[in-house]
């Protein structure tokens, strides 16, 4: 006790009484300045009753299914398609990582500049082959601004996960391969029957991390959409924002929190429970 009780007191510090403090102020009306009202459970009530917060639910939903075609299936996809050691390809993995590195801020901030209506290179490449009636205000209607964040999130961690399906990649011996080309095999047949139940277990962490991360996106929706055009792009995470520092109203944005975060751990048991008895069935 006496080793572990250092431990214990650092994480009830930092982890178990902030959570305990997070569920008490949940249920106050507070500003983050004045004394904290008690009033039980009407933010939750309110919570439930908000129509822009359910529908960032939706946003959010959209969003993560967006991730999960333009992060993991394409990086993926890069991942198999770069597993060579062929003169230029680490030059290439290199170039298609690259975009991990730099901060969701700043691709955001880039990309608003990229999908100008005026002045973006979109539109201004499609007014140069002739297709003016294409242009359009990519970030500021409701039908294309939620995909452009999609496409932007892709740009920017399809990488990642192409370096953990590469590193996934390598372990996979190559004479499995080879006897599947002798007997005949092409590469489709290769990739479903060989590559893909090798790589299961990658894909359900990749899924995993995408499912999450997109619950927690914050940072790209703000710097690109901020929510909008007309709460179209309007995710958890920035309406809390809004309502707890905006709005001054702490103790609702709180209550967004624990109800977030009840929501992300109960779909991670769900996932991680699957991922389990797909594990005891494999064996």
């Amino acid at each position: 006790m006496i080793f572990v009780a250092p431990a214990l007191v650092l994480y009830a510090a930092f982890v178990l009484w902030p959570l305990a403090s997070s569920v008490y102020y949940s249920m106050t009306d507070w500003d983050g300045i004045s004394q904290a009202r008690w009033i039980g459970f009407a933010n939750f009530e309110r919570a439930f009753a908000d129509k822009i917060h359910l529908a960032s639910y939706l946003h959010v939903t959209l969003y993560i299914l967006g991730t999960l075609v333009f992060e993991v299936s394409f990086g993926l996809f890069m991942a198999v398609l770069l597993n060579s050691d062929r003169p230029g390809f680490a030059l290439l993995r290199a170039l298609f990582f690259s975009p991990v590195v730099l901060s969701m801020s700043a691709a955001g901030v880039l990309w608003t500049f990229v999908f100008d209506y005026r002045t973006g290179i979109i539109n201004a490449s499609l007014k140069a082959i002739g297709l003016t009636d294409w242009a359009q205000p990519w970030l500021s209607q409701p039908t294309t601004a939620l995909l452009c964040v999609m496409l932007v999130s892709g740009w920017k961690f399809a990488g990642l996960y192409m370096i953990l399906f590469f590193a996934a990649l390598r372990r996979i011996p190559r004479h499995l391969y080879e006897a599947a080309r002798l007997e005949g095999a092409g590469p489709v047949w290769s990739f479903c029957n060989i590559t893909l139940p090798l790589l299961k277990q990658n894909i359900l962490v990749a899924v995993l991390l995408a499912v999450t991360g997109g619950f927690a996106g914050f940072d790209l929706f703000f710097t690109m959409t901020n929510g909008q055009p007309y709460n179209s792009t309007e995710v958890p995470a920035t309406w809390i924002m809004k309502q707890a520092f905006d709005n001054d109203q702490l103790g609702y944005g709180i209550a967004l929190t624990v109800i977030l975060t009840g929501v992300v751990c109960l779909i991670s048991l769900i996932y991680l429970r699957y991922a389990e008895r797909s594990h005891v069935v494999e064996y």
